[in-house]
């Protein structure tokens, strides 16, 4: 009976926390959903991670972001007016030698002005990031992903 209860209450914040981080994210889904067919937009590849929303359609090569801790937090970006993606990458050396990732994000080139759009996945002063690591492999499957949905 006191095991029972003891589980309980170990388990409870565990499972609401669960519980919300899955509201925040279908929250944010949704919101992307109705970002895309407002402008009559088809995402075929979406993805939510932290603070970090980001969808696509490559039909009408189309990238939407939702970032709620930008100045802007909905952008739709043109990719046929982008001639370039890149991830960027800030680190610290450490004393073991070992680079610390400080700041991490992919940088948009805009074709015909000299603007740069940056997508931030890590930041280390963002308290709600997750592990730098896992970030970069999320900033370079997307980096491969406009890659190939670039207008050539």
């Amino acid at each position: 009976m006191i095991g029972t209860l003891l589980f309980f209450i170990f388990m409870f914040p565990i499972i609401y926390v669960l519980l919300n981080q899955r509201s925040k994210e279908a929250k944010l889904k949704k919101e992307l959903i109705e970002l895309a067919s407002t402008n009559d937009l088809k995402l075929d590849k979406f993805e939510t991670s932290g603070h970090l929303t980001l969808g696509l359609d490559s039909t009408k090569k189309v990238l939407l972001v939702l970032d709620p801790k930008m100045d802007v937090d909905r952008r739709i970006i043109d990719l046929k007016k982008i001639s370039q993606v890149r991830i960027t990458k800030n680190t610290l050396r450490e004393q073991s030698r070992k680079e610390r990732i400080i700041h991490l994000g992919l940088e948009l080139a805009d074709r015909d002005t000299s603007k740069i759009t940056e997508i931030i996945f890590y930041d280390e002063d963002d308290h709600d990031s997750t592990d730098a690591e896992i970030r970069l492999n999320e900033a370079k499957r997307w980096d491969d992903l406009l890659q190939k949905n670039l207008a050539v």
